[in-house]
């Protein structure tokens, strides 16, 4: 009886081993570089929708917020405005190929950029390089992107607003097409 007992506790001592040993993971985890994830989402077209503030300024007596259009106040910028609403219906398009065009205005948002060049994502997929055709590389920060909505700038990312004598922080914000 004790033979059989000892059998039986060894037995149970070892069946857990034998049975872990025996399984298999189903799926391996994989490790995705971030780059090149966003990389996949960035490719494609994209419709610029807004211009609006990074940082909360003054204007007109009155303080306007972060993520206030700048849409709203271009019949009070007579020289900035109509620049501003150049830009209304931009398209982005971020080749595969690490191309880019840009179909409307630049000088505005992205002077050194012009309408076509090379583009690539440094530092983990938060920042996006343009390099012009006459190789100005000039970086943008990846606020936010997702596989419809694209958020680019920062408080460093600015454009000169004429009427205020100064460099305004912004957001550049655009919808996948």
């Amino acid at each position: 009886m004790k033979k059989k007992t000892r059998t039986f506790t060894l037995l149970l001592l070892i069946a857990p081993v034998l049975l872990f040993m025996s399984c298999e993971k189903d799926t391996a985890t994989k490790l995705v570089d971030p780059a090149i994830a966003k990389k996949e989402i960035l490719t494609g077209s994209w419709k610029q929708t807004d211009i609006v503030l990074a940082y909360s300024i003054p204007f007109a007596g009155q303080q306007l917020p972060v993520g206030f259009s700048l849409h709203n106040i271009v019949g009070y910028l007579p020289v900035t405005g109509p620049k501003i609403t150049a830009t209304k219906d931009n398209v982005f398009v971020f080749n595969a190929n690490g191309t880019f065009s840009i179909t409307g205005s630049t000088d505005f948002i992205l002077p050194k950029t012009g309408n076509s060049g090379t583009w690539n994502l440094q530092a983990y997929g938060s920042a996006l390089h343009f390099v012009s055709a006459d190789q100005k590389d000039v970086p943008v920060w990846v606020e936010s992107m997702s596989a419809t909505d694209l958020k680019l700038g920062s408080l460093g990312f600015t454009v000169a607003v004429a009427e205020a004598g100064a460099n305004v922080p912004v957001f550049l914000l655009f919808k996948k097409q």
